[in-house]
């Protein structure tokens, strides 16, 4: 389960953080090159979103996300995740496709056609984030392009992410996710966020997902 809380920014750096958070040293900027694939509506259809990433190892990774989990709502989203490299001569990891097909996709019509809908470029700078309990989650500084082939074209924005570790137990989560909410949403330049980056891509380029 992938656990995160968003917003966004009108400025390219991290802002300052409440008392008893603390960030570590930065690490290296990362580059990333996310596709979401879909033929014809049927990924999208079965309630999942599909993602093939590179980043600068070239490393190829595909994740499989949920649609927000019920009861979730403002900047936090809950989402079951599965990201998987896929194996040698893999067209799609075996567990993707497994999970795609018992969500009733025709795999073996949609694996070969699979196309993407919508393209973000990403520099993300990641670091880890701690509180009195220790760290409990990574920060990441993201600056995205959302390029689609729509008449809209292209978007750009910067937003804050914070992905809480899933050793984190679950009253933990919960205050830091009520401090930061509180602290984010006084503080100029920040807005509370909600939206992933697929659906705020999707809606600045009209996009139907």
């Amino acid at each position: 389960m992938e656990r995160e809380l968003k917003f966004l920014l009108d400025h390219a750096h991290i802002p300052a953080l409440p008392n008893g958070y603390q960030v570590a040293e930065a690490q290296p900027t990362l580059h990333l090159l996310d596709e979401y694939l879909d033929y014809r509506g049927q990924i999208l259809a079965a309630g999942w979103r599909l993602r093939r990433r590179r980043s600068d190892s070239d490393t190829l990774r595909y994740t499989l996300k949920s649609e927000r989990t019920a009861g979730t709502s403002g900047p936090l989203s809950e989402r079951i995740e599965i990201e998987r490299t896929p194996e040698q001569n893999e067209e799609l990891p075996s567990e993707i496709v497994a999970t795609l097909a018992e969500a009733g996709v025709d795999m073996d019509h949609v694996l070969n056609r699979l196309q993407p809908y919508l393209t973000l470029r990403q520099e993300r700078q990641p670091v880890a984030l701690s509180n009195g309990d220790g760290e409990f989650a990574l920060l990441s500084l993201d600056e995205v392009r959302a390029v689609a082939p729509t008449p809209e074209g292209e978007r750009r924005w910067t937003e804050l992410e914070i992905e809480f570790l899933a050793t984190v137990p679950p009253e933990a989560r919960d205050r830091a996710t009520r401090e930061l909410t509180a602290w984010f949403a006084a503080q100029p330049g920040v807005t509370v966020g909600g939206e992933s980056k697929v659906e705020r891509a999707a809606r600045l380029l009209s996009i139907s997902i």
